[in-house]
């Protein structure tokens, strides 16, 4: 009798182990889909900062002296040799959150069925 009602509990939980790890897996991608759209939104507002920057007067100017040698009427443009290389900024990680521990997993699942 202990044998049968053990292997019944045993069949039963394995009914649950497939949804369960599927649904981890789904809210795994979740997490992944959620910081990349993060790291797109940011980098899509960084983009249009630039486009902005690039319709100002001063920008225009500083393009025209950087590249092209270019100087308003009047002016006379001098090129200084030997100044240091300019520091580069570093650039922003693409670390990845952690994945959530298991209880906080089973919290979320918890609050997901109550709703």
């Amino acid at each position: 009798m202990r044998l049968a009602a053990l292997a019944l509990l045993l069949v039963a939980a394995a009914f649950y182990v497939s949804p369960l790890r599927a649904f981890f897996a789904q809210q795994d991608r979740y997490d992944r889909q959620v910081a990349a759209l993060a790291q797109a939104r940011v980098a899509n507002q960084t983009l249009l900062t630039q486009i902005e920057r690039m319709h100002t007067r001063d920008f225009i100017t500083r393009q025209a002296r950087e590249q092209y040698q270019l100087v308003p009427a009047g002016l006379q443009a001098f090129v200084v040799k030997g100044l240091p290389a300019a520091q580069p900024s570093a650039a922003p990680s693409g670390a990845v959150a952690p994945a959530p521990s298991l209880l906080a997993r089973l919290a979320d699942l918890w609050r997901t069925i109550r709703e």
